[in-house]
């Protein structure tokens, strides 16, 4: 991708945040009335996408790709809801993606363009670890693993933090142990697998 970024942010003090971390890129509070480039990134919450639909549908843009990593809103939710010939792609990162070390699923109709499916993979990467899904409907199953999974594992980990405080190891220590033990077996599991 070339570097020519712009971002639509409604909220002021993520707007401001954002201009701190990427001060290359061009924010605005609105869509503009004429935008053109190659992608539009749909992150936003899945109720509001229906009116931001229509305003961008009443605007002069075109991209000619859309990725969307709202929860729940389909290809077909995409496609009917954004009118042009834009190539639209589904994604969904989970936690660990805002440390370059998530799982992020991506699907999209075939057949894909190979250029962009190459600029989506490597816009993702960025993340962590990009899988192509075979079907939409594996997204459910994708966030029941990959999304709900770190839950899991928090819970699991405090609870062997909190064994280790009950034996008598400090707060310190036990955070320590814990840590060093997922990241030691994590490391194994990698090799191993």
């Amino acid at each position: 991708f070339k570097k020519m970024i712009s971002v639509v942010e409604v909220n002021s003090k993520k707007r401001n945040m954002l201009k701190k971390n990427y001060p290359s890129a061009k924010f605005s509070e609105y869509i503009p009335d004429k935008w053109k480039g190659d992608l539009i990134l749909f992150a936003i919450k899945p109720q509001t996408f229906s009116k931001i639909a229509k305003v961008i549908n009443s605007k002069n843009i075109t991209t000619k790709m859309i990725l969307s990593i709202m929860a729940g809103i389909t290809l077909n939710s995409l496609e009917k809801l954004i009118h042009g010939k834009a190539v639209f792609f589904r994604a969904m990162p989970n936690l660990a993606s805002s440390v370059g070390r998530g799982v992020t699923g991506v699907f999209a109709r075939k057949p894909i363009i190979l250029s962009y499916k190459k600029k989506i993979e490597q816009l993702l990467a960025n993340l962590g670890w990009v899988y192509w899904l075979k079907s939409e409907k594996l997204f459910d199953p994708l966030t029941a693993i990959s999304g709900s999974g770190p839950a899991y594992i928090f819970l699991f980990l405090k609870i062997m933090k909190n064994s280790a405080k009950s034996f008598g190891f400090s707060d310190k220590v036990s955070n320590q142990l814990v840590l060093k033990t997922i990241k030691g077996v994590s490391e194994i599991l990698e090799k191993n697998s």
